[in-house]
């Protein structure tokens, strides 16, 4: 029974930073350099087909 109210109390914690907003979050700034990087990297990996 001692890992279930461990596992209940690291839930607890969670619940808690989230409600703080602890957690950081992806922002729409974040979702665009991820594509950005993305899309560099796709464009790099099918230019180097052609080389």
């Amino acid at each position: 029974m001692d890992s279930k109210s461990e596992l209940d109390s690291r839930i607890e914690e969670v619940i808690q930073a989230e409600k703080k907003n602890v957690i950081p979050r992806m922002t729409k700034k974040d979702y665009i350099i991820a594509a950005v990087i993305t899309l560099i990297s796709l464009l790099g990996i099918i230019g180097g087909f052609f080389l």
